[in-house]
C-alpha cells in the first residue's frame, strides 16, 4: 500500500463541523443561564433553527442584546478506563442562540445553528472561536513504522460512538500540559493479541495422511513454546490531526482509516 502524499494544505474542518464537535472539560462550565423552555411550549419539547427559546438563571442580566452564545449540555462523567480516575465531563454541543430580548427575570433567544435539537436545561455559555485546522502531511500506511514519542489513547467518540472511521470526531487523553497543538498528526495503533495456540489447530494435518504429522507432539509444544514469545509490528489502522486543545484533552478528526478504529486504541505523535 502506497502512503498518500498531501501536496497541498487541506481544511481538516468546516465551520459548521467546529461548532458541533464537543468536548470533555476538566472543569465544569457555568450553570447559570439555561433554556427554560422553548417556542411552542406544551406543544413541543425541542427547538431547532429558527425557533425561539426562553433563558433562565442568575446571569440572564448580564447578557447582551445581538450577541451569538454557545449552548451545549451535560452528558456526564469520563474515566480513565483503567484506573477509574475521573477526567472531566463531556459536554455535547447543542448549537449556537442570538439574544433578543433581555430582562431581570429571563431572557429570550432565536437559535442560529442547531446541532440536535435544544432542550430544557441546556445551558448557555459565551461562545469561543474555533479556528479550522489545515493539513498538508502524509497518511499512513499498514507498513508505517510506529514512532518514538508521546503516546496516548482514544479516550471517547463523539456521541459515544463505538466504532470510528474517517470523518469521525474523538478524545484523546493528551493536551496542551503535554505539548499537543492543533494541526498534530497522531497515528492510531493496536498492538496484536497474545499467541492463541488453539490457532495452530486451524489446518492440522488429518490423521490418516501418509506421513508423520509433525504439528502434534512434542513439536507442537516447541512450536507453541516459541510462538508464544514471538514479537509483532502493532497494526496501523489510520490518523487523527488534533483540531482543538484542553488541558489535558484534544479533540481530533480521523482523517485517514485503514481499518475501524475504537475507544482504547493507542495513538502516537507522528
Amino acid at each position: 500500500m502506497i502512503t498518500l502524499l498531501l501536496l497541498f494544505a487541506f481544511q481538516v474542518t468546516n465551520p459548521a463541523e467546529m461548532a458541533c464537535i464537543g468536548s470533555i472539560q476538566e472543569t465544569k462550565v457555568p450553570e447559570d443561564v439555561y433554556v427554560a423552555g422553548v417556542e411552542g411550549e406544551g406543544m413541543v419539547t425541542l427547538a431547532t433553527a429558527g425557533q425561539i427559546v426562553y433563558l433562565n438563571g442568575s446571569g440572564v442580566s448580564a447578557l447582551k442584546i445581538g450577541t451569538v452564545q454557545r449552548v451545549v449540555r451535560l452528558e456526564g462523567r469520563v474515566r480513565h478506563p483503567l484506573t477509574r480516575a475521573g477526567l472531566g465531563s463531556y459536554y455535547k454541543d447543542i448549537g449556537t442562540v442570538q439574544i433578543e430580548a433581555v430582562a431581570q427575570e429571563g431572557a429570550t433567544a432565536r437559535v442560529l445553528l442547531s446541532c440536535e435539537g435544544m432542550l430544557k436545561g441546556d445551558l448557555v455559555v459565551p461562545i469561543k472561536p474555533k479556528p479550522v485546522v489545515e493539513f498538508s502531511g502524509s497518511t499512513s500506511n499498514l507498513l508505517t513504522p510506529i514512532p518514538p514519542g508521546l503516546t496516548g489513547f482514544i479516550l471517547l467518540a463523539r456521541d459515544d460512538a463505538r466504532e470510528l472511521a474517517a470523518g469521525h470526531f474523538c478524545f484523546i487523553q493528551l493536551g496542551k500540559r503535554d505539548g499537543v497543538k492543533p494541526g498534530d498528526q497522531f497515528i492510531v495503533f493496536r498492538p496484536y493479541p497474545a499467541f492463541e495456540p488453539k490457532d495452530m489447530v486451524v489446518g492440522a494435518t488429518v490423521a490418516d495422511s501418509t506421513y508423520s504429522p509433525m504439528r502434534n507432539g512434542f513439536y507442537r509444544y516447541k512450536l507453541d513454546s516459541i510462538l508464544s514469545r514471538r514479537t509483532l509490528p502493532p497494526k496501523i489502522l489510520g490518523d487523527i490531526v488534533i483540531v482543538e486543545v484542553g488541558e489535558g484533552i484534544s479533540t481530533g478528526k480521523i482523517i485517514n482509516s485503514l481499518s475501524e478504529m475504537a475507544p482504547g486504541d493507542l495513538v502516537v505523535k507522528k
